[in-house]
């Protein structure tokens, strides 16, 4: 008899919880099948059989949480599968007995049976939520059936991957319209729904309040021209329309110079009470995602050039978006920034990402009448505000406002950043 436990996928884990059993008790496995998608607080995960033979006992539901390292299912040895369910009453509606019968082969083969459990990957369940679409009217094409990325992604809501048969269906019936309320009646209170928050925004709940209770945050805003910046992005981006490069990932590219010029920024307070620097700067880039916010690290951004940052941001960002991040891509940053200009937000101030020094807030660029120095001419200019949230014990207020200063001079005379 061998155990499944849950497993640890990352220094910072300490339980998962079982978001759905892909194999049910009494399923045959074989070593390396997916068997159960987990959530983490960073990701949904799947997991895989290590042996092979009948899954004898599920012990964790699906739903439940457990620490790391507990057992969660059973595998045995090889042995006879449980006996399929019992056949689910066809739904009321007729169907065409001549239709009925041309898709009915197909279907059975491939598609869940009534009450059955949809197999489907993480990724095509993520999609399949985002469009809309029933996963049980899916075929699976994956391996059992199983419905994979391919199967979703060109499908339109309420569209199945087969075609249905016509069916009857009744008209309405005609329903009284209801009375008109009383003047002056009472208007009942509307019951409030709980809803049980995801691993994801439970880690981040108790994250940005430890932040808050144990960091002494204090923040510099600065505005910064970016009409240069704009210009340099429209004559790269004309040589490579397939991937260009984002106002993102030059002020990223700009945060890695500014790093090295006010070193302290790029710095941590440990829990020894030491300051902990470091000569590498690896930035971390905020992406929200449905459950939350996921924080993946572009590595060695000192060394990296502007369109080397690009693609491995753009890599990241599509792995954040569809729970494929592993976790040394998102543990290990010394740095974030965090924007929501592309959200129409002016500005805004940032929680610090423990146990970072600080992280940069981006608003988006507005157009603008700006006053020219030194006489009274007013031009209209694309301006931006960037905001840092500091951690007091590290940096004072010269520190934080010289760090946005050289963030500022980098972007204003953006040339600097493409060697």
């Amino acid at each position: 008899m061998a155990d499944v436990r849950m497993p640890k996928m990352g220094d910072g884990m300490e339980e998962g919880r079982i978001n759905a059993w892909l194999k049910r008790e009494g399923d045959m496995v074989t070593a390396g099948d997916v068997i159960a998608e987990i959530e983490t607080d960073k990701a949904s995960v799947e997991i895989t059989a290590y042996d092979t033979g009948m899954l004898t006992k599920i012990l964790i539901p699906e739903g439940g949480t457990v620490p790391v390292g507990e057992i969660i299912a059973q595998i045995g040895g090889a042995g006879k599968a449980a006996a399929p369910a019992a056949a689910v009453a066809a739904p009321a509606a007729a169907v065409a007995p001549a239709a009925a019968q041309a898709v009915a082969a197909p279907v059975a083969a491939h598609m869940a049976a009534p009450g059955e459990r949809v197999k489907a990957s993480p990724l095509a369940r993520r999609i399949a939520t985002e469009l809309g679409i029933d996963l049980s009217t899916v075929i699976g094409t994956g391996p059992g059936g199983r419905i994979v990325e391919r199967d979703v992604k060109d499908l339109t809501p309420g569209t199945a991957s087969v075609s249905a048969a016509p069916v009857a269906v009744e008209a309405p019936a005609a329903v009284p319209s209801a009375p008109a309320p009383v003047a002056g009646a009472p208007i009942p209170d509307t019951a409030p729904t709980e809803i049980k928050p995801s691993r994801m925004r439970e880690a981040i709940a108790k994250r940005v309040v430890t932040s808050k209770q144990t960091v002494p945050h204090f923040y510099v805003t600065m505005k910064v021209g970016m009409d240069k910046a704009l210009t340099v992005l429209k004559e790269l981006n004309a040589d490579t329309p397939e991937s260009k490069i984002t106002v993102n990932d030059l002020i990223v590219k700009a945060c890695a110079a500014s790093l090295k010029l006010v070193p302290e920024v790029n710095s941590c307070w440990t829990a020894e009470g030491t300051i902990r620097r470091y000569s590498d700067a690896h930035i971390g880039v905020a992406v929200g995602i449905d459950e939350g916010l996921i924080i993946p690290v572009i590595r060695h951004c000192e060394s990296k050039t502007l369109r080397q940052i690009s693609v491995d941001a753009r890599g990241l960002i599509k792995k954040a978006r569809t729970n494929q991040l592993k976790p040394e891509e998102y543990q290990g940053g010394t740095f974030t920034v965090s924007n929501l200009g592309m959200m129409g937000v002016d500005e805004f101030i940032a929680i610090i990402n423990p146990p970072e020094a600080a992280i940069l807030a981006i608003g988006g660029i507005v157009r603008e009448p700006v006053v020219l120095d030194g006489s009274d001419q007013i031009v209209i200019r694309s301006n931006m505000k960037i905001t840092i949230s500091a951690d007091h014990r590290l940096l004072d207020g010269v520190s934080a406002a010289k760090f946005v200063q050289e963030v500022k001079k980098a972007l204003e005379a953006p040339y600097s950043l493409l060697s």
